[in-house]
């Protein structure tokens, strides 16, 4: 439920407030200038919505908005009793880092998240890290950039490599401590939420856990920001819905990430996941959550990153999220995924490309997605 309000109530948004927390519900401000602000009450709000009249009764609230849409906590439009529509703006996630600096998914500029498919030695780890932050540095955009790492990888086969766990967690943690940089790193076992939460900036669902709903919520209950990857068998509307069990937690920290789906045509060499696109464009159209992409699952080969990158710029996605190299010669060593991953020199180059489409193509495009959404 939204509620629209005059600014300057304080003690009507303590009210409600007060309220939301009888249901167990969160509320968020959305302050802004002008004469009226709103707040998002967040979380199962079916029987909070049962004391509309009371909300609507309170100093300085205008009007009341239920949500129709079956994902009603990140909907970007939704409707009031009367009829008529509200389209959210779209929500920002920030995560800060040890630099000081703080990462914000959502706010217009392209986030990238790089780093080792695993940590597999604090070397190699520290590596790239310092490459990456002197990427930053180097272009000016340290705010901008954020490391990756998987301690404990799902793998298909039970006999293959399944990364350090809490090791390497520690050479990530090791890893900002020398950079500042924040991680971002993926939590699969809902009762090491808390553990790794407590090391992690940011916390990832990965695709064969996208509907794990159990750890859904125990993630959103946590209340770190949360990188939610596509399932590779879900459509668009279960991977918005999975990212509602997050929401109803009263976590709203939520970004998406496509990652590619498995067709019939992914078997042909060429990629490992079928890229789709229209999801980035489409997600970004009907929620308020920020949008990313992985240019390295959907391919499977380092030597086609750089063109689904930009492809992603195309579709205005928030970030990319890249697994990467120190050094050609670790390819050989790298226990997990090896073919995707791009050394950094290379990937310095794609953040450049990405840094010259921001500036010269995206405003232009922007501007016509923005005339064609308010037809």
């Amino acid at each position: 439920m939204i509620i629209e309000f005059e600014n300057g109530r304080a003690s009507t948004i303590d009210q409600i407030r007060d309220l939301a927390a009888r249901f167990g519900l969160a509320i968020e401000v959305i302050l802004r200038a002008g004469v009226y602000s709103t707040i998002h009450v967040i979380g199962d709000t079916r029987e909070f919505a049962t004391r509309e009249g009371y909300l609507r009764d309170l100093p300085g609230v205008r009007t009341t908005w239920r949500v129709t849409s079956d994902f009603k906590n990140i909907a970007r439009v939704v409707s009031g009793a009367d009829g008529k529509a509200l389209r959210r703006d779209r929500r920002p996630v920030v995560v800060k880092g040890l630099d000081g600096a703080a990462r914000s998914f959502g706010a217009g500029k392209h986030i990238f998240i790089v780093g080792p498919d695993s940590p597999q030695t604090l070397p190699q780890t520290l590596a790239i890290a310092n490459v990456a932050r002197k990427i930053g540095e180097e272009f000016g955009i340290l705010d901008r950039i954020m490391l990756r790492g998987g301690a404990f990888k799902p793998r298909t086969r039970p006999t293959d490599w399944r990364g350090l766990g809490m090791k390497g967690i520690a050479m990530l943690d090791r890893a900002r401590e020398e950079t500042g940089l924040p991680y971002v790193t993926e939590v699969m076992d809902l009762n090491l939420v808390p553990e790794i939460g407590e090391h992690a900036d940011m916390l990832q669902i990965g695709t064969r856990n996208a509907q794990n709903f159990d750890l859904l919520e125990a993630v959103g209950r946590f209340g770190k920001p949360v990188v939610l990857k596509r399932g590779f068998g879900n459509e668009v509307s279960e991977w918005f819905h999975a990212a509602e069990y997050i929401a109803n937690q009263g976590d709203l920290d939520i970004v998406l990430c496509e990652r590619g789906v498995k067709t019939l045509f992914t078997k042909g060499g060429y990629c490992r996941n079928q890229p789709d696109l229209n999801a980035i464009s489409y997600a970004r159209r009907q929620t308020i959550l920020p949008v990313i992409f992985d240019p390295s699952h959907v391919t499977g080969d380092h030597r086609l990153v750089p063109e689904n990158v930009l492809a992603a710029c195309s579709h205005l996605a928030d970030g990319t999220i890249t697994e990467t190299l120190h050094d050609e010669s670790f390819r050989q060593d790298q226990l997990c995924d090896a073919g995707q991953a791009v050394v950094m020199d290379r990937y310095r180059d794609i953040v450049e490309a990405v840094l010259v489409f921001e500036e010269h193509v995206a405003p232009r495009l922007q501007a016509i997605t923005e005339a064609l959404d308010q037809r």
